[in-house]
């Protein structure tokens, strides 16, 4: 569990969102081990799409790494292309050799 809902109890004074800096109200989520407290689910899930960002020090590294995320991810669909196309060839082939083609 990454974060809890807190219903009915009001934190304590001049408590503030940890991602947008309203104050918080009766109902407020809480991260369960860092202990920051968000106004709302959505701006627990900006702080936290926004903290994948911040693990790399610079924009270059950045940068650098979806460089890296989205050269795999095409080398992956093209391997799959790749075998697909050399099983279809394989087994057009034999299909040839089984049935007295010019093989």
């Amino acid at each position: 569990m990454r974060f809890m809902l807190v219903n009915q109890e009001t934190p304590r004074l001049g408590a503030a969102c940890s991602a947008c800096a309203r104050p918080l109200g009766a109902s407020y989520l809480r991260h369960a081990s860092l202990q920051a407290r968000y106004c709302d689910y959505d701006c627990y899930r900006q702080q936290t799409t926004m903290g994948i960002f911040r693990l790399y020090g610079s924009s270059l590294e950045t940068i650098t790494v979806l460089s890296a995320i989205s050269a795999w991810s095409l080398m992956m669909q093209m391997s799959a292309h790749s075998r697909s196309l050399t099983e279809a060839y394989l087994r057009a082939y034999d299909l040839l050799t089984t049935e007295g083609g010019d093989g």
